[in-house]
């Protein structure tokens, strides 16, 4: 597909169409960045939504393509957003956070569609906001009516299909002054706790109860959570589970697990895709209802970021190569040059030829896209051979 938004320093290029052994072809996106706004710091969280692109992270401002930094900076505290067709800053929707922006998701509530935004900050906009907020999506004002709060960061953040419910994971031990150990539910409307919704998350050998991501079946009616937890409602589940959206019990028929710590998942109706750590770093296809591999494959340095769309399952990270569809390992026997993103077909698992390269020791920490455009936000200051910091899109 082309784009009529120009690639940084490239002309604009028709998407390769790759031959890959599964029954359809995958569509890849290009190597080489489209104009967007970049930051002045780590991104940490991407949303496509509304026709808009919404980012957070760590910085404080944003800049457009090609200027340098410290030229050109527009202020925009950990949270800001663009238009998703061309690319401009949306000078308007500016809530502004107390601090890091770890997770953001939409849904429409009440019909107003609604940006629900996650993290380590204690206020949004103007008022107290503890961990978790909802921002009117197209004003950039924050709504008041939802008072849900955590007591630690909030990691990551799903809503229902219905737009109904928001669930939380993160590392808190209390939601709006509840007992919840990783794991909450609020209604979308006013952040009170969704009754009966009980998935509590522990490691015992670690005091933290740490969730790092949060993902929903594409009916809506399973949550998908992964972290370092070993344990849900008590039972071994270590690092991956699937849950009732309902009620937050475990699945039964969810029974195999990994021995990695789960940092990322991206969901589709053909699989769950995982990102993680462990001798190196991991990324694998999962069985929507057992949770058994279908695929996996290893990089030599952790594995922290996971998004599929088109047929195409892409991987980003703070490592350097490829290791092969094997486990991961610090040093790869046979390594491929992949430097911090790589891209694989979806069905297989196979390696493509998508190569952008990302620089900096800890690269990429999300990704996203809307199924014409990938979003990659992380701690780069140069991707797909242009100068671009923070977050860079393709097409």
């Amino acid at each position: 597909m082309a784009s009529w938004r120009s690639r940084l320093g490239f002309t604009v290029a028709v998407t390769a169409i790759l031959g890959l052994p599964a029954a359809a072809q995958a569509a890849v996106v290009g190597s080489h960045p489209i104009t967007s706004y970049q930051t002045n710091g780590r991104v940490l969280a991407i949303l496509y939504y509304d026709g808009n692109v919404y980012i957070g992270g760590k910085f404080t401002s944003v800049r457009p393509a090609g200027d340098p930094a410290g030229t050109g900076e527009v202020a925009r505290n950990y949270i800001a957003a663009f238009n998703a067709s061309t690319g401009a800053l949306l000078t308007s929707w500016n809530p502004g956070a107390s601090s890091t922006v770890t997770s953001l998701a939409g849904g429409s509530v009440s019909g107003t569609p609604t940006v629900f935004v996650g993290g380590a900050f204690s206020t949004l906009g103007t008022g107290t906001h503890s961990r978790i907020g909802a921002v009117d999506a197209s004003t950039g004002a924050v709504i008041s009516a939802f008072k849900g709060k955590l007591d630690k960061q909030v990691n990551s953040l799903a809503v229902s299909p219905d737009g109904s419910t928001v669930y939380a994971g993160g590392t808190f031990t209390l939601a709006d002054g509840v007992a919840h150990s990783g794991l909450a539910a609020f209604n979308s409307g006013t952040g009170a706790l969704v009754s009966g919704w009980s998935a509590q998350a522990a490691n015992p050998s670690n005091t933290t109860p740490l969730v790092t991501t949060v993902r929903l079946s594409t009916d809506g009616s399973t949550v998908y959570v992964g972290g370092s937890f070993t344990t849900i409602n008590g039972m071994s589940e270590p690092h991956v589970d699937a849950l009732s959206a309902s009620s937050g019990t475990p699945l039964n028929g969810f029974t195999h697990h990994l021995p990695y710590a789960v940092v990322d998942m991206s969901v589709d109706s053909q699989g769950l895709y995982i990102a993680g750590a462990g001798g190196g770093g991991n990324f694998a296809a999962l069985n929507l209802s057992t949770g058994a591999v279908g695929w996996q494959g290893g990089t030599d340095g952790n594995v922290q970021a996971i998004f599929v769309m088109n047929g195409e399952v892409y991987v980003g990270g703070h490592y350097k190569n490829y290791c092969g569809p094997q486990g991961g390992q610090h040093t790869c026997t046979t390594p491929i040059v992949r430097l911090k993103l790589l891209a694989v077909d979806e069905a297989t698992g196979a390696l493509t030829s998508w190569n952008p390269h990302a620089n900096s020791t800890l690269g990429v920490f999300s990704l996203a896209g809307n199924g014409t455009t990938l979003g990659a936000g992380g701690d780069f200051t140069k991707i797909g051979g242009v100068s671009q910091q923070g977050f860079a899109e393709f097409q």
